[in-house]
């Protein structure tokens, strides 16, 4: 009797008002440094409530670099950037050494180049007067973009990163865009058993909140595309990739 009470009780939540009196109580039971199944297998709920995503009617080129982690071989770099040098803009997503800076100052535009700090980061943007886009919203070709740095907090160090109520707080007041750039991915309900890739549920809910046509992160060592009930595409980065949205 409990549990058909239960889940009558979620199908309940059928608007944005009820999710958010949802979230309320939610994050009052945030897990420090852990995994709250209460953020998990809601992708399905904010469907039903805010529907699909906007339509992308423009273009952009990006290069969009990730997760170098001191690992980047400037020749292979600098050739791949030759063979696509009409890019528009280049994103940096976090967790580079200076050596890896270095190289990509020595092959991109500085001018084009927008950052965010991983969770393995020294503020290089400072160091390297690189322009930060963590909760700034930026136009390119008359598409807006905006950026969320660090990860999740999995461990109880100073590093970039959020508590799950934190990264709801943070993304709650910033305006809707064509593209949201991240370091860390969207909540990822299978990710139990791995915390420190469990991803950000404050991504998830904005995303589909404001439905969002991409979304580009890093962080998961792992270059894919997918696409998200709402028809949200999301892109993964590993090392780099030349993107051409349209």
């Amino acid at each position: 009797m409990f549990k058909f009470f239960k889940n009558n009780r979620n199908k309940e939540i059928s608007t944005k008002e009820d999710y958010d009196i949802y979230l309320k109580k939610v994050t009052k039971q945030d897990i420090p440094y852990g995994f709250n199944n209460n953020y998990a297998n809601q992708e399905d709920k904010l469907y039903q409530i805010f529907g699909d995503c906007s339509n992308f009617n423009s273009s952009l080129k990006l290069i969009v670099i990730s997760d170098t982690h001191n690992d980047l071989i400037f020749d292979d770099f600098q050739e791949f950037i030759n063979k696509h040098n009409n890019y528009d803009i280049c994103i940096l997503l976090g967790d580079h050494s200076s050596s890896d800076i270095e190289k990509i100052l020595k092959c991109i535009d500085k001018t084009k180049i927008y950052g965010l700090l991983g969770n393995h980061d020294k503020n290089y943007l400072k160091e390297y007067n690189i322009k930060s886009l963590n909760g700034q919203v930026i136009n390119i070709n008359d598409i807006s973009l905006l950026g969320i740095e660090g990860s999740y907090k999995y461990k109880p160090e100073d590093f970039p990163s959020f508590t799950q109520k934190e990264s709801i707080d943070f993304l709650s007041d910033k305006p809707k865009v064509d593209i949201l750039v991240s370091h860390d991915n969207r909540f990822d309900s299978s990710k139990k058993e791995d915390v420190a890739h469990q991803g950000l549920f404050g991504i998830t809910y904005y995303l589909y909140k404001n439905k969002i046509p991409y979304h580009i992160h890093g962080h998961i060592h792992k270059s894919y595309k997918n696409i998200l009930k709402n028809d949200t595409k999301e892109i993964s980065v590993y090392m780099y990739e030349y993107i051409e949205l349209k």
